[in-house]
């Protein structure tokens, strides 16, 4: 069996050959990067971890911890937006985190 199926490449113009590959490691760079995580919003904040009891509303746990640090409101959505809630309705028994505002 004859190896002349395969074909050995010469390299002809060393430039063009520098500039293919410099042209495909941006190429990879750039596509790499382009799908890097966004983290905007993601700090290591203190959360507490609340067991609903009946009777509480988010409103209600919102007034516990905001105090006079944070609107309530804006407690509300972000304890919605934490915890992947799709509504404001809670039940007892659920685990829900609440992010602190230390300051």
């Amino acid at each position: 069996m004859s190896n002349n199926h395969l074909k050995k490449y010469k390299i002809v113009n060393k430039f063009r050959f520098y500039l293919f590959i410099t042209t495909v490691l941006i190429v990879m760079f750039i596509v790499f990067y382009s799908f890097k995580a966004d983290a905007e919003g993601l700090s290591e904040k203190e959360i507490a971890a609340v067991y609903i009891e009946a009777g509480d509303t988010l409103w209600s746990i919102s007034e516990k911890f905001a105090g006079d640090r944070i609107d309530i409101r804006q407690l509300v959505d972000e304890i919605i937006k934490y915890n992947n809630l799709k509504s404001s309705i809670i039940k007892p028994g659920q685990l829900i985190y609440v992010p602190l505002y230390n300051q």
